[in-house]
């Protein structure tokens, strides 16, 4: 009888081999992707492997660690009562519009004042009625001219310019809205077919209310502030053809005192070409 023989087919040969086996299994059994490795591995590489393991069909042993709900957007009562406070609100406001926008159109005489008019609008239409308004037109490259009515008994530069800030952003706004009119009008969707649907925010300032945006056949939108737009930009009188020093008595010069007149027409030109290169302050 061969012994070598008897030895391979016994029991203890036979245990003594095994062990091998598992070692060969398991490097099999690391490659396998667990949550636990995950939490050991640096976030670029944990994103690389979840990749991989999706590409690969392969699921993710373990347990899933639970993502902490973020306190903001868990529903409690208060929040709930606030959300629907501010649902009616926003229906009331809605309504509102749509009501004074009909009262508006049906009266001949204030067919022409938008539904959505400012505060310094509608005390320019009332100084216009009353006689006492200075009316002063400001060219833009690029853009329309904007009709700036201020109704103080002796306006200054520095009013002047804040009218001049707020009517130009609300007709880029109404130029967005109607602009997303138009959108819904053509994909056949009503003004109200979502309640849900809010207008888009307008910025309260963009390099587009100063001049044309458009550049190379696409728009380029830069959002600036005003306080940067008055630093790169000033007011040129297209009359006298002579740049308006806004600096003069800390912006409390009157508009006389500029030599700017009622129906006078105003112009943004840029402020290095006449007053040169001036410290930011």
């Amino acid at each position: 009888m061969d012994r070598s023989g008897n030895r391979d087919r016994s029991p203890f040969r036979r245990s003594q081999l095994e062990p091998s086996t598992l070692k060969e299994k398991r490097p099999e059994r690391s490659n396998v992707l667990t949550y636990k490795k995950l939490q050991k591995m640096p976030l670029n590489l944990r994103k690389k492997a979840v990749r991989e393991a999706r590409n690969r069909n392969e699921p993710i042993l373990g347990k899933k660690k639970k993502r902490r709900s973020n306190p903001r957007y868990v529903k409690t009562a208060r929040r709930v009562r606030n959300d629907f406070d501010r649902s009616e609100h926003n229906a009331m406001l809605a309504s509102t519009s749509q009501e004074l926008r009909r009262i508006l159109q049906d009266v001949q005489a204030l067919s022409d004042i938008p539904h959505d008019i400012t505060n310094t609008e509608l005390r320019g239409e009332i100084a216009i009625a009353e006689g006492r308004a200075t009316t002063i037109y400001v060219q833009r490259d690029g853009l329309s001219t904007l009709t700036v009515v201020l109704h103080h008994h002796e306006p200054t530069i520095a009013q002047l310019k804040r009218a001049i800030a707020l009517i130009s952003r609300a007709q880029h706004k109404r130029t967005q809205r109607e602009r997303c009119e138009e959108r819904f009008r053509r994909r056949g969707i009503a003004d109200d077919a979502d309640e849900r649907r809010q207008p888009v925010a307008v910025a309260s300032s963009t390099g587009e209310l100063v001049y044309s945006a458009q550049r190379n056949g696409h728009d380029h939108r830069a959002f600036v502030s005003w306080r940067f737009l008055w630093r790169c930009f000033g007011l040129l009188n297209v009359d006298t053809n002579q740049p308006i020093d806004d600096q003069r008595s800390s912006g409390r010069a009157t508009l006389k005192e500029l030599g700017i007149e009622n129906a006078a027409t105003l112009k943004f030109v840029h402020r290095v070409k006449y007053f040169g290169r001036q410290r930011q302050s």
